[in-house]
């Protein structure tokens, strides 16, 4: 009961959440039968009824031989035909089965037709009206290709003792293809190597201007969605600096924003430096153990920490000495620590009037879920003091949060790093709509390669999402903003098109098929032949979709209680 109790808590921060994914699936499966109802008209088809949800009928009206009505379920809606269902025709004039075969296949595939065309105006919408940084992520992570111009995918930490090291992978590999399929986002390979527990895969990289063959086998580790593959191998990125505190260190050996550190003391760089809570906890995981590598080698140099800078067509060296200092860094929305007034980029001073040590500051911290502690920082050359408490906790903190939703790292004298990002494409509503139709394509093929590897074996069905699945990534999409919000809705409708032409036989594919048949056989595949095939169909659909939602449920009740 307790159990029962702690996860309704949980979950009540998510009703937001369930509602926007309500609504958002609902908007596109009436759309969808709105394609189907508009194209029966068009072929006179009689539609009985045409329903906005599922369910008791709350109110409707009757025009022209059909009924509108809005039903108690918001989940979309249905169109009915008359003489749609094999056991209730009779052959009569207006009946679904009684329209030329060239009707019939409209009617069917309006429905998918018109889920395509609304992913295609989403996309172009999401385009013209401005990315962000989120949104930006999303498109390229769904479509497999980066906005801008297409940059080599590299490599950054390797694991010593991990898969990817054994298979022979380097720091600074570029990552050419896996298992055939061309890598141009990271995520093209993240998602490959996810889904392929010990199974080996072929690797072409590119190292010193020549392509190498490896291969690697993926670890396999328990999850609640069963093994997934692990090689301990993280993305690469050019290192710049992104700011550099006015009178520090930096600032007087000659470093300026926009420089790239190519190296630290002679170790070619392929990954940014962080320097969190990670390098000073005893329990850190791989790539933590690689910062603290790192923060090592800065410390072991602190006198004169040699720096190979790259700027513009210029590549020289700078030495300056190390001074360590706390930053603020992903101060999360509506979380304790925002609303205490701190802000990403303040350097954290003091705790509690004592000089902060980043030793010893993530242990502070999470004492300081049970007390309220003061905070001393500096902000654009100004001091200021805030209280850190549990009492000035909103009710809509994300349930996710870190602990009091501040975020920190270490920097280096005075000098702030970042990953190298390409600026942002503008385009205008013509433009917009070219790249829609791109984005579209892009991701129509991408699902493919997914159904693909799903029919080959490659790729186990319990990586699928259900609705359950989909109603989370939702209310996560949400809070990068509205334009990944509408991307992904995007998203979602034209994946509803692509699995409804599945030949699935209550599908609308399945019927495209049995269309096809009928036009090669010259008459109807027999009625009693089309009900069994349905019967048989509807059973193992609602086995599939038992199957997926309970590996949903398992990931979302995991989530909740970590």
């Amino acid at each position: 009961m307790e159990f029962l109790i702690e996860l309704i808590n949980s979950f009540l921060p998510h009703f937001r959440t369930v509602v926007l994914a309500i609504v958002s699936l609902g908007f596109l499966i009436f759309i969808h039968e709105l394609g189907h109802f508009y194209a029966a008209k068009r072929c006179g088809i009689k539609v009985n009824t045409f329903s906005i949800g599922f369910g008791p009928k709350i109110v409707g009206i009757q025009r022209g031989g059909t009924e509108y009505k809005i039903s108690v379920f918001p989940f979309g809606g249905y169109v009915q035909m008359e003489g749609e269902n094999p056991s209730e025709q009779t052959g009569a004039p207006g009946e679904f089965a009684s329209a030329s075969l060239g009707n019939r296949a409209f009617v069917v595939a309006a429905g998918p037709a018109i889920n395509l065309l609304f992913g295609v105006l989403v996309y172009g919408a999401v385009f013209a009206i401005g990315l962000d940084r989120g949104s930006a992520n999303l498109i390229s992570t769904f479509t497999g290709r980066p906005l801008g111009k297409s940059e080599a995918v590299q490599v950054g930490w390797v694991a010593d003792d991990g898969p990817g090291a054994a298979g022979g992978i380097l720091p600074g590999d570029r990552l050419v293809s896996i298992n055939g399929d061309s890598i141009r986002h990271w995520s093209t390979f993240h998602t490959r190597i996810l889904t392929s527990p010990n199974k080996e895969l072929e690797l072409v990289v590119q190292r010193d201007g020549v392509h190498e063959t490896l291969f690697v086998k993926p670890d396999a580790i328990p999850s609640v969605r069963g093994d997934i593959g692990v090689i301990r191998v993280s993305s690469g990125h050019t290192t710049i600096v992104s700011h550099i505190e006015k009178g520090s260190l930096a600032a007087q050996a000659g470093i300026q924003v926009g420089d790239i550190i190519e190296s630290i003391n002679g170790e070619r760089l392929h990954s940014v430096p962080f320097f969190g809570s990670g390098v000073w906890r005893p329990s850190g995981d791989w790539i933590d153990e690689k910062y603290k590598a790192l923060y090592n080698n800065i410390n072991a140099h602190r006198e004169a920490l040699t720096l190979g800078i790259r700027r513009g067509d210029e590549v020289f060296t700078l030495q300056l000495p190390v001074e360590w200092q706390v930053i603020a860094a992903e101060v999360q929305e509506k979380s304790i620590a925002e609303e205490a007034g701190i802000q990403n980029g303040d350097m954290l001073l003091t705790l509690n009037g004592a000089f902060i040590s980043k030793t010893t500051l993530d242990s502070q911290l999470m004492a300081a879920a049970d007390q309220p502690v003061e905070i001393g920082l500096m902000r654009k050359g100004e001091l200021k003091q805030v209280t850190l408490s549990n009492e000035t906790q909103s009710s809509e903190v994300d349930p996710e949060a870190i602990i009091l939703g501040l975020g920190w790292q270490a920097t280096i004298s005075g000098m702030q790093l970042a990953p190298e990002t390409a600026p942002l494409p503008e385009y205008n509503l013509l433009t917009g709509f070219g790249k829609g139709v791109e984005a579209t394509w892009l991701t129509f093929t991408a699902i493919g390669r997914t159904l693909q590897q799903l029919i080959g074996g490659e790729v186990s069905p319990k990586y699928l999402a259900g609705p359950v699945g989909i109603t989370h990534m939702t209310g996560k999409f949400s809070r990068l903003g509205l334009s990944s919000l509408i991307f992904f809705v995007g998203f979602i409708s034209i994946n509803l098109a692509i699995v409804n032409l599945l030949p699935i036989p209550i599908a609308d594919g399945g019927q495209l098929l049995f269309f096809a048949l009928e036009k090669i056989r010259g008459k109807p595949i027999p009625r009693k032949a089309q009900e069994i095939v349905q019967q048989v169909t509807v059973v193992l659909l609602i086995a599939f979709f038992l199957y997926v939602t309970w590996f949903d449920g398992m990931s979302l009740i995991y989530e909740l209680r970590n």
